[in-house]
Parts: structure tokens; sequence; C-alpha cells
């Protein structure tokens, strides 16, 4: 029997105040989600759909992800990504990826081509090399404006801290204030869909955080942390990589929805277990479930998410929270 083809595409939870590329970055996200669901229109599967929609996203230059990721403390690169198939249970990833157009697509390969889960570094580099995909080009004008804005800020207010690499850990607090106080997006990407077969897939890629300590990896290359997908349900979630880890908010996600069979509660426990856990603006999630139901939930100020409704791709930085 056929299913109903289903796709939602996040952008990142976070403020999304101060954007400079608000509108920009939403027009990307729709493109990118017709992208996937044209693939699942044509009886694509979900893997092929979620990879698309994510590289998409990694091409234009305008989100946190592939060409438009963001700086660490040093001025350099390093980036994740994760796909799971949820079919055949099958998961790849990279981490720490530096020379890679699309991780999301080295990511497939990992799950693919080879015995492993996760490949990080200069290996991954090397097996993206191996397998033709494309180098990562320099930064977009616009990702070294925000570093050098960061650092601007960190040099007003104490510039020993950026003198001296190895005061960064003791003055860790003050530098995330800095930085949330002038760059308030959080725009990993990620995608999740079920195709007509009814199966179900997840993929997600981040730069991650601005002004990271260079080797810093976050959520998105976790399985079951960052993005997560079963025979049930398929999920990706963003915001603070390592509070999404404590949770493990897309397994607990999955295995609520096995508890409940209800996409949108299992969705609002989640959350609350989040909120209890690791507190309030953290972070927020997109999910499918086996038959076509989408749901998001955030507790984040706002959040970036590409869906369909009545036969159209609509995007909002704030949906109603915790419900489809």
């Amino acid at each position: 029997m056929l299913m109903r083809p289903n796709i939602i595409l996040h952008g990142g939870a976070g403020r999304w105040t101060r954007a400079k590329h608000v509108d920009k970055a939403q027009e990307v996200v729709a493109k990118c989600t017709e992208k996937g669901m044209s693939i699942l229109r044509n009886n694509g599967s979900a893997v092929d759909a979620v990879v698309e929609a994510v590289k998409c996203t990694e091409d234009s230059g305008y989100l946190n992800a592939g060409v438009g990721s963001v700086l660490d403390f040093m001025g350099g690169r390093s980036l994740d990504a994760g796909v799971m198939d949820g079919s055949t249970g099958r998961i790849g990833a990279v981490a720490a990826v530096t020379a890679t157009r699309n991780p999301v697509v080295l990511a497939r390969i990992v799950m693919e081509k080879t015995d492993h889960h996760l490949i990080g570094g200069r290996g991954a580099d090397l097996l993206a090399f191996l397998n033709g995909l494309p180098p990562l080009p320099p930064p977009p004008p616009h990702v070294w404006e925000r570093y050098q804005e960061a650092v601007k800020k960190l040099l007003e207010g104490k510039p020993e801290i950026y003198k001296k690499i190895t005061d960064f850990l003791e003055n860790y607090d003050f530098i995330r204030k800095i930085i949330e106080e002038a760059l308030d997006t959080g725009d990993t990407v990620g995608a999740v869909a079920v195709d007509s077969m009814g199966r179900l897939a997840a993929a997600v890629s981040t730069g991650g955080v601005i002004m990271k300590f260079p080797g810093r990896i976050g959520d998105s290359p976790i399985p079951g942390a960052g993005f997560y997908a079963s025979e049930y349900t398929a999920c990706s979630a963003t915001g603070i990589g390592e509070k999404i880890i404590e949770c493990m908010v897309c397994k607990q996600l999955d295995t609520y929805y096995r508890e409940t069979r209800d996409i949108v509660a299992a969705a609002e426990k989640t959350i609350e277990y989040v909120d209890k856990l690791v507190g309030e603006n953290t972070m927020g999630f997109i999910a499918v479930d086996k038959n076509g139901e989408v749901v998001w939930a955030y507790n984040t100020e706002a959040m970036l998410i590409g869906y369909y409704e009545d036969g159209e791709v609509r995007t909002t930085i704030k949906p109603p929270r915790n419900k489809r």
C-alpha cells in the first residue's frame, strides 16, 4: 500500500532577531523543501529526499552548513553531518570535515559504502576526495563579517582572551555571553521525510557554533541526538549541541512515539523532558511519523522551518510551538 509522502526542513532554532539574511534564509528553506518534496512525488526514497534537501541548503551559503558554515575561534571551519535510514537502521556521519563542500553527501557515502558509522577529520576529507566530491570553497563575505563582529566584541570586552588561546576554556562563559549578544541565529539545517513506501529518513548538517574551540564536535553527527530515524519516526534537532547530546532528544522522541503512537503527543512529552533536564532556550526539533504526520517543537524564541500545507511549501521563523 502506498503511503502519503511528506517532508519538513529546519534552518535552526535560536532568536533570529538580529539575523541580516532572514528573508534569504527563508527563501533557501522554501526552495530546498520543495526540492525534497519533488523527489518524493516522483517516488524517490526518503533518504534521497533528505540528503538532497540538506545538500541544497549547504550549497546556498546563507545557512550554517556547507558553504555558509561559520568560523571557529581561530578563523577555521569544521563541518559535521549525519544521515540515517529508518527502514534499514543504517547510519552515516562525519565530523570535523574541513575540505568538503557537502558533508551530508559524504555522510551518506559513509552509510552506504563503508562498514563504519562515523568518520572524522582528515580521514573524512580523504574519503570525500576518493569519491570525487567537490572541495569546500572559501567562506562567503557575510560569514567573514559575522566572525569579525564576534572578534570585535571579544576584543572590546577582554582583549587577552583572544590573544591567549590557553585562556579560552577558563573564560568560556564570558565568551559565550558576548557571542550570544552579538550573533543570535541558530542556523544548523536538517530534514526528515517519509516516502510513498513508508520509509523514513533523517539528515542534518552544520558548521557548528561560531567561535567554537577548534575541534569541538556537537550533536549533528551523533545518532539519537542530532538525528535519528526508525520504522516509526524520523527526527532532526537544532540548538545547543551539548544540551541535545545530554538529552539524546531524537531517540527520546522515538521512544515516546512508541508509547503513545501519536507524534504530537510524543513531541510535547519530549520538549517537556528537555525543559526539565537541561532548561529552556536550548533547542528545537522537527519530526515526521510513518503516517506522514509532521511536527515541530522548540523552547527557544524562534525556529526556522519549511513544510507542506494545503499542497504548497510554507516557511516561518516563529511557528506555533509544539504543534503541527
